[in-house]
């Protein structure tokens, strides 16, 4: 199938070009926001770039920041015979939500979740790593479960530059702690984020498995995945693409097509 899968995040907006088993994927900052003719002239440059020289069968797009969707569907239009598809809860996913308000539920996670349990299975939990960390528990019968959601890392990393005197002027990168125990400012900061992250990561997957008497298999995605996989005690699979394969796969289902 040769389609496009767009992943409009807080932090940038992926774009997955599926042409047949190969995957092309180029990431645009989200902000600021461009006029539809904008994107439509970066999609044309990439596919000219790639030699995609196949009409794709159809779109589908997965946003958490709506203003954006109305000029990226726009500029979608003319890549493609079929109307844009935007992911929604109401669509055949393969998900069975057992949540309240799933259409409260950002579709990234939805598209994750269904990537995750087409891909490898469930019960699975999936860990996206990106400007924020969310987690999702996907359980037998591919039952959503549920998650949690706490703050990405470099949310972290700005919060204490911005609302503390002392640590806004200390310069600190996001980059791997030398060991868990800082020994100057830099390095404090570095092992809270970074070993927080990981060991709140591990404590909410373990008490789920406890709480719901499953064990999950634990993948991870997002910008951060492969910086804090090496961290976590237990990872089963990386796959940077995940909500894009997601799309794919939801496509695929969708009566929409």
């Amino acid at each position: 199938m040769n389609l496009i899968a767009i992943d409009i995040g807080n932090s940038s907006i992926d774009i997955g070009f599926f042409i047949e088993e190969e995957l092309f994927v180029q990431k645009i900052d989200t902000n600021p926001l461009l006029q539809s003719p904008e994107y439509s002239a970066f999609f044309e440059g990439f596919i000219r770039e790639k030699n995609i020289d196949k009409m794709p069968e159809g779109i589908i797009i997965s946003s958490v920041v709506p203003g954006h969707t109305d000029a990226i569907k726009k500029a979608c239009s003319a890549l493609s015979k079929k109307e844009p598809v935007v992911l929604t809860h109401k669509m055949k996913t393969g998900i069975d939500f057992r949540i309240e308000e799933p259409e409260k539920l950002g579709t990234d996670r939805i598209a994750a979740a269904a990537g995750a349990c087409g891909l490898f299975g469930a019960p699975v939990a999936v860990i996206d790593f990106g400007t924020a960390t969310t987690l999702n528990f996907i359980g037998s019968g591919n039952k959503y479960k549920g998650g949690a959601i706490m703050p990405g890392i470099r949310l972290m990393r700005n919060s204490l530059f911005s609302d503390t005197a002392q640590l806004s002027r200390t310069k600190c990168g996001i980059s791997k702690p030398a060991s868990p125990l800082g020994k100057d400012t830099a390095e404090c900061i570095r092992s809270g984020i970074v070993y927080g992250t990981a060991g709140a990561v591990q404590r909410i997957i373990s008490e789920v498995e406890k709480a719901e008497g499953e064990n999950f298999k634990v993948v991870v995605t997002g910008g951060n995945a492969e910086f804090i996989a090496p961290f976590l005690r237990r990872v089963d699979h990386i796959e940077s693409a995940l909500v894009l394969k997601g799309l794919r796969f939801i496509y695929s289902l969708s009566d929409s097509r």
